[in-house]
């Protein structure tokens, strides 16, 4: 796990209140999911691509790459959540910080492209900051403990104190 795939499972623990929460889920046919975070209370199973790419999302050469290998993500990931988890309401998630606007359109004939498969929400640039956000305002007010190491930096971060 890295700490983008920190951050996003613990948004979902902390700010959504899921309990279940799996890291780097291999997929049949190759890859893996990031993040997969359970609700069985509200039937709901999210399905995640983070990509914490500072410089820009991007896989491969170029946009017509990246949406092509999120595609068979996609693909891989729905026909996860349908063999193990069918009576679950399913979203593909893709987290990323930094997406630059060419791209975007391209993201979003992806939603367009699979919505009668599965839900595919875009969490990016201002979306990704505005989550973030709530998460960091969960830390300033939590000062429990936690296995969870952005979370737990976050904590750290909001409590720092001069004397």
């Amino acid at each position: 796990m890295d700490i983008g795939e920190s951050l996003v499972g613990s948004y979902f623990k902390y700010v959504l209140g899921y309990r279940m929460v799996v890291y780097n889920c291999p997929l049949q046919g190759g890859g893996e999911l990031d993040v997969v975070a359970l609700n069985p209370e509200q039937g709901r199973i999210c399905l995640c691509e983070v990509a914490t790419h500072l410089r820009g999302l991007l896989y491969g050469r170029n946009y017509s790459t990246t949406c092509e290998r999120l595609g068979q993500k996609i693909i891989r990931a729905s026909d996860f959540a349908f063999k193990y988890f069918p009576s679950h309401q399913a979203s593909f998630m893709l987290w990323s910080p930094v997406v630059f606007p060419g791209l975007i359109p391209l993201l979003q004939d992806l939603q367009d492209r699979f919505k009668d498969r599965i839900a595919v929400e875009l969490i990016i640039n201002g979306e990704y900051r505005r989550r973030i956000e709530k998460l960091r305002e969960m830390a300033r007010r939590d000062l429990k403990s936690t296995q969870e190491p952005a979370y737990r930096l976050l904590q750290i971060l909001e409590h720092l104190r001069e004397k």
